[in-house]
């Protein structure tokens, strides 16, 4: 039987958030990025066709792999350089959404754990939440894991921080690989549409519930 969001909100003991399209702004356009790093790899002469990948760090990675060596690791630093700059420079443009902070607050008070799981970098998440730190119990953007969501072990590391069961979390995203990487440690997952991805593809990944943003839980907390 499907519980209730209400429900499966009060059951949780923790709630996972993604970040940029989620709880603040996606302000960063990823198809001139994918672009300005193919271009990089030219020199050193890589079949960008060939490439498995789908998503931009880990295509990043892959790149610096066919390359091999000192060389490889240098493309990679370049890259990733680049990618910070204009995440950054992005940052400085977004802000949180109406209501992102009262709902971690809420949550909270509620006796919640609250993680914050992102594939952003560290310093462009605080530039649009200086706080963000201090008001979760678990900030894990980048820079702090080996491998990031859809990897398993970025959530696993989440959930292994804040001391709870997968089953006894929920995820909350506005993209599809927010919810297969729930799915993928054994949590459920929430979407939201303040991205640029519609229901449909929200709840073809898996999603149990979609808000029309994440600050809708509140009306969903019980006392």
């Amino acid at each position: 039987m499907t519980p209730t969001l209400d429900s499966l909100i009060d059951a949780a003991r923790g709630i996972v958030f993604d970040f940029d399209g989620t709880l603040a702004e996606l302000t960063i356009e990823f198809p001139p990025l994918y672009t300005r790093v193919f271009e990089m790899s030219r020199e050193y002469d890589v079949d960008t066709t060939i490439l498995t990948e789908l998503y931009l760090i880990e295509v990043i990675d892959e790149i610096a792999s066919i390359i091999d060596g000192s060389e490889g690791k240098k493309f990679r630093k370049n890259a990733l350089d680049m990618i910070i700059t204009e995440e950054i420079a992005a940052a400085r443009n977004a802000s949180l959404f109406p209501g992102s902070r009262e709902l971690i607050r809420a949550l909270k008070a509620r006796g919640k754990r609250v993680a914050l799981v992102t594939r952003n970098c560290r310093d462009a998440v605080l530039t649009v939440y200086p706080e963000a730190s201090h008001d979760v119990d678990v900030f894990l953007p980048r820079d702090d894991m080996r491998k990031i969501k859809p990897d398993p072990e970025h959530l696993n590391k989440a959930l292994s921080l804040m001391g709870t069961q997968a089953t006894k979390c929920i995820m909350v995203g506005d993209h599809p690989i927010d919810v297969t990487s729930a799915h993928a440690v054994g949590m459920e997952a929430v979407g939201v549409l303040t991205g640029k991805v519609g229901t449909d593809d929200l709840i073809n990944a898996g999603a149990l519930f979609v808000l029309e943003r994440a600050s809708d839980m509140i009306k969903h907390l019980t006392d």
